[in-house]
């Protein structure tokens, strides 16, 4: 399924309680990124796709422009032709003047060869056209899906970098969370040894006492510790 910016805006996350998790800030900012990153993404995709619309428009502009003076080329080419093969039909007839009649169907010829040499250059700059539009398109569409690419590449890149780098901060923090619970639980044990401590010498001291009540009328002093 593809990923769209508002699939990101309305995607929720559970919270969690009582055990790891990421922080809801970092990741609120983190999805704004990668919503920018689409959205932008989205508009250049979309700018690229009119722009080659708009060359395909051109060049099909170009070719029925170059069609319909080909076609106008033919029809002159056709209309000498015919011209030739009416002048050309009566000349046998023409006994009185046998020298003139090269010279009136020499024009025509002229005429015709000179159609189809430009019927022939019309096709050829045709042709070229056609093959320069055609070449513009492909290399426009080259860039346009190269640069795309290379979004894309940049994109998942720097997801990645945002990835890479809250794990490491995730990291950092897990690890300090981990020094500071060392540290508690060392004190922690300090306060149950100095609590134990505390509970044998009160207990000495008690029992000392009742010895002292038992067989002596004067209480004894306190032990050294508790004074």
């Amino acid at each position: 399924m593809a990923l769209t910016p508002e699939d990101v805006v309305n995607q929720k996350f559970t919270i969690t309680k009582f055990r790891d998790g990421y922080d809801l800030d970092q990741v609120d900012d983190f999805l704004d990124t990668i919503v920018e990153e689409l959205r932008r993404q989205e508009q250049e995709k979309d700018e690229l796709r009119a722009r080659i619309a708009e060359l395909e428009a051109e060049l099909e502009a170009a070719k029925s422009e170059q069609g319909e003076q080909a076609s106008q080329s033919a029809s002159q080419e056709q209309a000498a032709s015919e011209q030739t093969i009416v002048v050309d039909a009566p000349a046998p007839a023409a006994a009185p003047a046998p020298a003139a009649v090269p010279a009136e169907t020499g024009a025509p010829q002229a005429d015709a060869v000179k159609s189809s040499a430009m019927l022939q250059l019309a096709l050829e700059l045709h042709d070229k056209h056609v093959h320069e539009g055609e070449t513009t398109r492909d290399k426009l569409i080259s860039e346009a899906e190269a640069k795309r690419d290379q979004m894309i590449e940049d994109a998942e890149r720097t997801a990645k970098q945002l990835v890479e780098d809250a794990q490491q901060q995730r990291a950092e923090e897990l690890r300090v969370l981990g020094e500071e619970r060392s540290d508690l639980q060392f004190k922690i044990k300090d306060l149950r040894q100095f609590e134990s401590e505390y509970r044998s010498t009160l207990r000495s001291y008690i029992q000392s006492q009742l010895r002292s009540l038992d067989g002596s009328p004067e209480p004894a002093g306190a032990p050294d510790g508790l004074q």
